[in-house]
């Protein structure tokens, strides 16, 4: 295996876990609110970073067959950051908690530190962008599957508004009270 395209497929692997244990934590929120928009934007995004880890571990596995990356490699080939973003997400995942809608407010600024400050969205929009910037140096040919990882970066920069559309919604409701 070429030493760049396999990079480039263990970056795409390990954004792909991320992805997935990101769409598990906003289903599980999206699961505990009873507000019907809030839930429906929450399963939205949910829905989104799914199907982005589907189609980054599809593209990988693409670029190297039994590439032999493992979930624990990823925080080597990530940082620490990596490692961060997953155990937020799996902690959010086993809660069972229902949201009151009078806590809504927190719950849309937490989606916003989760989304911001911890920076899942630009984590991986990073990573998508590095991994074409390599894939461009290096002179491999990632063909049509650039315009994919360019629509997951359109998609992330979408949540981050949805998210902002969130709270806004949260904020009128409560105000309205």
């Amino acid at each position: 295996m070429a030493e760049g395209i396999g990079t480039i497929a263990k970056f795409l692997y390990c954004s792909s876990v991320l992805e997935e244990k990101v769409a598990y934590a906003y289903r599980s929120l999206a699961e505990r609110v009873d507000d019907s928009l809030v839930r429906s934007l929450l399963l939205y995004i949910s829905t989104d970073s799914l199907k982005h880890s589907i189609i980054l571990r599809a593209i990988g596995e693409e670029l190297v067959e039994n590439l032999g990356v493992k979930v624990e490699d990823c925080e080597n080939i990530l940082g620490e950051v990596w490692r961060k973003l997953t155990m937020l997400a799996m902690e959010e995942i086993i809660k069972e908690e229902k949201v009151e809608n009078e806590e809504l407010i927190s719950l849309a600024n937490k989606m916003a530190s989760f989304e911001s400050f911890v920076g899942e969205e630009y984590l991986t929009t990073l990573h998508l962008k590095v991994s074409s910037l390599i894939a461009d140096e290096l002179e491999v040919d990632l063909g049509d599957l650039k315009d994919i990882l360019k629509w997951i970066v359109e998609d992330e920069e979408r949540h981050e508004k949805i998210i902002t559309m969130l709270r806004n919604i949260v904020s009128k409701r409560k105000n309205e009270k």
